[in-house]
């Protein structure tokens, strides 16, 4: 469900959109609200969640939600090089435990 907030209007003239909760999941691609209030809690640039109505009804601009999505870094999804990454990261952790 998609809600207006009365906000300043931007250089397109229109309103900025909020995303619920179920919205940001989709956006971003999440499972679980879980998921959403653990990258909030990791990642200090996620945009904070407006208060819509009621204590319970929280929503986010899309504007800013759009904005720190674009300013994320690329990544390249190759599986092989995740592993790989995954082995390299064991052997070091595994090498600096039987060093000491």
């Amino acid at each position: 469900m998609r809600t207006r907030l009365n906000a300043p209007r931007n250089d397109s003239g229109r309103e900025s959109e909020v995303l619920t909760f179920s919205a940001l999941l989709v956006v971003l691609g999440r499972r679980s609200r879980q998921s959403i209030y653990d990258l909030m809690r990791r990642d200090p640039s996620f945009p904070r969640p407006r208060q819509l109505g009621s204590e319970f009804s929280i929503g986010w601009l899309r504007a800013e939600v759009m904005q720190w999505l674009h300013s994320r870094p690329l990544v390249e999804l190759n599986g092989l090089d995740a592993v790989e990454r995954r082995r390299r990261a064991r052997g070091t952790r595994a090498a600096g435990v039987a060093g000491k």
